[in-house]
């Protein structure tokens, strides 16, 4: 076909087809693009994405990466750890010494008993170095010790409890419930019933006879749990036959508890107090006889009461 007769044939949309048929001015026909979604003019063409695997891939060893080494860190700290607790181990030793939980013993007395310890390594001193040190004071009841980080030597103490006051002549001696002598102090604010009645038989140097004193030590030791029979006793002791008595702060009244239920004589001595001796007066009663079950006996003192029915007399005469 000659080039006017391509130029200017009526049927324009007739062209020759074939693999070397050509369009105008001798580009390709567009051609219908039948797979994906058609591509907007102007819009970026993103490069292929990595597959999933191997994102996964990367990710698994970066995290195997980070575990590695958090344990090499964690294995480097235990380490330097270990090596500088068995330095210090080592180089360990008592510096100073210190007492916890006792208001009795003081470190006048502590001291010169557990001096010789100081400087030595921990791992070289025995129970027996410390505690046989200290054994023969009195006011300890038990006790346990450590060395502290610094190098203290701390002795935690339990103090036996006072129940009473002995006086040995005109030396007050505190006494505790198992009849151990303890020492006696002026700044001791609080007051303890005069424990009285043992013989010399019965006193040891340090002590009043377990034998002889485990009675009313019990009673005693019961008695502090009751604040109106402590607050309310003076003297007490042990009889033969009658068993624990006291005498009553007010007036002297003798109050007789017995040997057995001592308890329940100290709850029947709490409410009768309150509620009968306060409102009558101590000083109307002679002898209070707690023994018995259900029942307290009452001897009313004769001498005040003569005193109370003298009539009031008036002078002058008829």
């Amino acid at each position: 076909m000659s080039l006017y007769s391509r130029l200017f044939s009526k049927n324009k949309s007739q062209r020759q087809s074939g693999s070397s048929a050509r369009g105008w001015f001798g580009k390709k026909p567009s051609q219908n693009l039948s797979m994906g979604t058609p591509i907007k003019m102007g819009t970026p063409i993103k490069p292929s994405s990595t597959p999933k695997s191997s994102k996964k891939t990367r990710k698994g060893l970066r995290s195997t990466g980070k575990i590695a080494v958090s344990i090499a860190l964690l294995v480097t700290l235990a380490t330097a750890i270990t090596l500088l607790t068995l330095q210090w181990q080592t180089h360990r030793e008592i510096r100073d010494i210190r007492i916890k939980g006792s208001d009795m013993v003081s470190m006048d007395e502590m001291y010169p008993r557990l001096e010789h310890l100081i400087g030595l390594h921990p791992d070289s001193v025995t129970s027996e170095d410390v505690l046989g040190s200290i054994e023969d004071l009195a006011a300890i009841k038990s006790a346990q010790y450590w060395v502290d980080p610094a190098g203290s030597l701390v002795l935690d103490i339990e103090d036996r409890t006072a129940i009473g006051l002995w006086l040995d002549g005109t030396t007050p001696k505190l006494v505790s419930a198992d009849g151990v002598f303890l020492p006696y102090k002026e700044s001791i604010s609080q007051t303890y019933p005069l424990v009285v009645g043992f013989q010399a038989k019965d006193i040891t140097s340090d002590r009043i006879k377990p034998s002889s004193f485990h009675t009313l030590g019990s009673f005693l030791d019961m008695a502090q749990r009751h604040p109106t029979v402590w607050s309310s006793i003076s003297e007490v002791g042990h009889h033969p036959t009658e068993g624990i008595i006291a005498l009553s702060h007010e007036a002297g009244v003798k109050l007789i508890f017995g040997t057995s239920n001592l308890e329940a004589a100290l709850d029947k001595w709490t409410e009768f107090y309150t509620k009968e001796a306060l409102k009558r007066g101590m000083q109307t009663f002679h002898t209070i006889d707690l023994r018995y079950a259900g029942q307290v006996v009452v001897k009313e003192n004769p001498d005040y009461l003569q005193t109370q029915s003298i009539p009031n007399r008036t002078g002058g005469s008829s």
